[in-house]
């Protein structure tokens, strides 16, 4: 799957291409790699013990291809509080952090926005995580760079969500076919602080600021 980074596309032209190499990927090969994401996420875990300890990290459940990272340790034998986001207004694109687990099955539902897309995200009745609460926030994407830049699918979920978090370290995950040399970018949008690919871990200037203070402090997005 290799993808041009060639200059001049538009953010539709990248997301279609994008979605096509996602889709394009056979599910054995979809497992191993996410599972070497995942594997990736706990090693970033066990280097942060210190920044996450007792805090909350909020996933998702990914759409079709995305990566299929777990976040969760068999028994419940994290060091942090685990959530996931939950999209509580479609039309407003307005989403939360949900104190659930995906070994929980019977707090979860299928939601089906209509446009093709259904996923799995926890019941309304699940509490809230605590915004000042919140330490990392994986969030998924199309395609990164290697300086923070995110294309999502262009609802604007995500943007939303890290604006209202401005302290959380923001983890982007993705298989290493998407990390691209240059993306489009308009004063909207939201960057992240680190990436975790299936084949290495991008960092920033503001994961350095994550992590000798717990918190991003000084964000840069330029």
């Amino acid at each position: 799957m290799i993808i041009s980074s060639r200059p001049g596309r538009s953010k539709k032209q990248i997301r279609e291409e994008m979605l096509d190499a996602l889709s394009a990927i056979p599910f054995p090969d979809l497992i191993s790699k996410s599972g070497s994401l995942s594997d990736r996420f706990f090693d970033f875990a066990r280097t942060a013990t210190a920044q996450i300890f007792g805090r909350t990290i909020v996933s998702f459940c990914p759409f079709g291809n995305e990566p299929q990272i777990n976040v969760e340790v068999e028994g419940g034998g994290e060091v942090y509080r685990v959530s996931y986001v939950r999209i509580d207004d479609w039309q407003a694109r307005r989403m939360s952090a949900r104190l659930a687990r995906r070994d929980t099955p019977d707090l979860w539902e299928e939601f089906d926005p209509g446009n093709g897309l259904k996923v799995f995200q926890p019941l309304a009745s699940i509490p809230l995580a605590k915004t000042e609460e919140v330490s990392v926030i994986l969030v998924p994407g199309l395609a990164f760079t290697r300086n923070g830049s995110r294309l999502g699918r262009g609802a604007g979920f995500y943007d939303r969500f890290l604006d209202a978090h401005p302290a959380a370290l923001r983890l982007g995950v993705a298989f290493s076919e998407q990390i691209l040399e240059s993306l489009p970018e308009e004063e909207w949008d939201e960057r992240v602080d680190i990436i975790l690919t299936d084949r290495e871990i991008i960092t920033t200037n503001s994961y350095g600021d994550w992590t000798n203070h717990g918190k991003i402090i000084h964000r840069n997005q330029t």
